[in-house]
């Protein structure tokens, strides 16, 4: 029999998805639904511990916590595919406009950053449920992006699937957050007014040996994403 802890949040992740629990809405206390369920206050908490990692809930100091309001949401430092965060919110990851070619005039943080002359971008726009929710702009050295084909990108929709079928696996990455606001050409990928305010990540990848490959730039507004830190005292 599986952990009392899995079984909980599994109950919990159904209601959730199939819409029981809406978006914004409180959940019972902790000794509420310990009670409710007949388990422990340990399992409770482990239980929503696996919900706030896959991003269903929100858990504030002081409130509660509370089912996601639907936002894609994202941990700093996550090495998730878009592809996987969409699916561990319970939505349906879409991906369309791919286009993959060299770049002669790629942005510096880029140039700067990535080996050889050759430098690729991978521009795609990435959907969640069928809604435009982030405009991704990656930037990747000729080694990495020869075998790289928009047929590919549009079947298997993650390009870190598509690096990891190469071998290639990002480790680790350094991370800015921008406010920026909509130029006319992210207006139209993404459904808004030119101008909008546009959160963006922009995020230097490498594998385990640090050898760079990947600049990427991902573009969403502002009421469609969100970050979160975490952080701990020691």
């Amino acid at each position: 029999m599986r952990p009392a802890h899995e079984r909980l949040s599994e109950q919990l992740r159904a209601q959730i998805v199939e819409g029981a629990l809406k978006p914004g809405q409180q959940l019972p206390g902790e000794m509420e639904l310990a009670e409710q369920h007949g388990v422990s206050r340990t399992t409770v908490r482990r239980a929503l511990d696996t919900l706030t990692q896959e991003r269903l809930v929100v858990r504030q100091q002081g409130r509660g916590t509370f089912v996601a309001d639907g936002h894609i949401s994202q941990n700093l430092g996550d090495l998730f595919s878009f592809t996987e965060i969409i699916q561990q919110m319970g939505m349906v990851p879409g991906i369309s406009n791919v286009r993959i070619a060299l770049d002669p005039r790629p942005p510096f943080e880029a140039r700067d950053y990535l080996p050889g002359e050759d430098i690729w971008i991978v521009e795609r726009v990435r959907t969640g449920n069928g809604k435009p929710v982030a405009i991704m702009r990656s930037w990747l050295p000729d080694t990495v992006a020869r075998q790289i084909t928009p047929e590919a990108l549009l079947e298997n929709q993650s390009l870190y699937e598509l690096l990891r079928a190469q071998g290639v696996r990002p480790a680790r990455t350094s991370e800015t957050i921008l406010a920026e606001a909509a130029t006319d050409a992210d207006a139209e990928a993404l459904d808004i007014a030119p101008g909008s305010p546009l959160l963006t990540i922009c995020r230097w990848a490498s594998d385990a040996s640090g050898r760079p490959i990947e600049y990427v730039r991902s573009s969403s507004p502002g009421d469609r994403y969100r970050t979160h830190v975490w952080s701990q005292k020691s």
